[in-house]
This record gives C-alpha cells, structure tokens and sequence, in this order.
C-alpha cells in the first residue's frame, strides 16, 4: 500500500486518538481513496510498529469476568472442543467472543475457523489468498455488533500469533 508520510501521520494520530482498524481502514478507503481490505489495514499497522489503544481495553472489558490469561492465545487458559481446537474459557462460561482456528483450513482458504460472538451466535471466518477476511455466520442475515467484531479482530490475531495460531 502506498501511502504518503503525511498519510501515514494521520493513521498514527487517529490511533493514538483510540481509532479502531475498522476505522482506519475507512479512512484510507474514503479519504485516501485507496482500496485497503482489513487484513492489509492491520498489516499496514503492524509494519508502521503502531498500536491500537481501544482494542486491548474493548477484549479485556468483554473478558472481565474472566482472568485476564484467558483471552490469550496459547493453552493457558484453553480447552480443547470435539474437534480438537482450542476454545477460551470465557465460551466456556457463557458470554465474550470465542476464536477457534481449524487444524485442517477449508479448501480455497489461507486460514479458516469459527468464531462465537458474545450473543451465542457461531460463525465461520476464513482468510482468502488474497488476505481479505470473511464471515458466514450461522444464521441468514446475522450481523455482529461492532464491539464484537473488534473484539473477534483481536482475538483472531493474538490467535495467529500464539503458537495456537500457527
């Protein structure tokens, strides 16, 4: 993605300022005028070594009644479903954003999974080759909340870079 240094100090202020990546990916998309799918816009963070502020407080307030290890990734904390992937203890206990990650990706996919949102609704999530990510929720029409959908972002990538992930 080629952006311009000034570009590239609005990200960085709009993040400090608590911007989600959803945010910031409307922001390059509308007012850069430059077409950014979610994971580009989080690869785009990571390579400018930027952090999200809101992102850890919305997983931890979500994640409250639980401790605080449970919404790593990794097995501290995880239990392992019938189909051998690990799932948080807050699924365990009702309520919060569970990420699995399939052991055996779905064919046409980089990665794939399911995800259940904090009103019970599960989902399948996949990462096409292209590195766009997507959403076929259980149910026809079903669209998450947006506290959800950050929170899944978070959890799908502490999840890709756990030793879970991988």
């Amino acid at each position: 993605m080629n952006l311009s240094d000034e570009q590239k100090s609005v990200i960085a202020q709009r993040l400090n300022n608590g911007a989600s990546i959803a945010d910031i990916q409307s922001l390059i998309t509308n007012e850069f005028e430059v077409a950014a799918t979610y994971m580009e816009t989080r690869f785009l963070i990571d390579d400018l070594n930027l952090e999200l502020q809101d992102q850890e407080k919305v997983s931890t307030d979500l994640n409250a009644p639980t401790n605080s290890g449970a919404s790593s990734a990794g097995s501290s904390g995880g239990i392992l479903d019938q189909s051998g992937t690990e799932t948080s203890q807050t699924a365990a206990h009702g309520g919060g954003v569970t990420v699995d990650i399939d052991s055996i990706k779905r064919p046409g996919t980089a990665l794939s999974g399911s995800v259940t949102f904090s009103d019970g609704v599960s989902a399948k999530w996949y990462v096409d080759p292209a590195g766009r990510l997507g959403l076929d929720p259980d149910q026809p029409g079903y669209k998450p909340s947006q506290e959800d959908i950050e929170t899944f972002q978070t959890e799908l990538q502490a999840k890709m870079q756990g030793p879970a992930g991988m």
